[in-house]
């Protein structure tokens, strides 16, 4: 998860970055330095603060790139990133709040699982998006297509 929101910052952040060269070392000095300290420590709910921060800061220049793309298909990518993650963190909320209640229910809705799978499309999704926004950026005619109709992902014409 960390790998993932620092490589989303990245690609956030480094068109504005004055130093490019330095950002991608930051950015793996920190999270190879995160990864051994949280090995070691083992932060729980701080591990889970920390991410929340990180996605808070992306959420800006998420909704900037959401703001200035005219195509209808990428706006859809940005919509369903939020809602899967919306989606994902009402799960995991209510199965770790109400854990002791649902577990006695007849059929349990498994809401730490629906949190990975809610997660899991909000990784594509975000990944997806990005791909988009980057290749705008570098001026590569993006588009969005579908497999089978359903998944989409970027197709670049440089």
């Amino acid at each position: 998860m960390m790998w993932e929101i620092l490589l989303y910052m990245y690609i956030l952040y480094s068109p504005d970055w004055h130093y490019p060269r330095t950002m991608p070392i930051f950015l793996f000095l920190y999270c190879v330095i995160f990864a051994i300290v949280h090995s070691v420590v083992r932060f729980g709910i701080g591990f889970k603060v920390h991410y929340i921060i990180l996605c808070l800061l992306c959420s800006p220049r998420m909704y900037k790139y959401y703001i200035y793309t005219d195509y209808v298909s990428a706006k859809r990518l940005g919509k369903l990133y939020v809602v899967t993650l919306l989606l994902g963190g009402l799960c995991w909320i209510c199965d770790h709040v109400f854990c002791k209640q649902i577990s006695s229910w007849p059929i349990n809705p498994q809401g730490h699982a629906l949190w990975h799978l809610f997660m899991g499309f909000n990784s594509y999704f975000a990944n997806t998006f990005l791909m988009f926004c980057r290749a705008q950026q570098l001026a590569w005619s993006p588009k969005v297509v579908h497999v089978m109709g359903v998944l989409p992902y970027v197709k670049i014409e440089k």
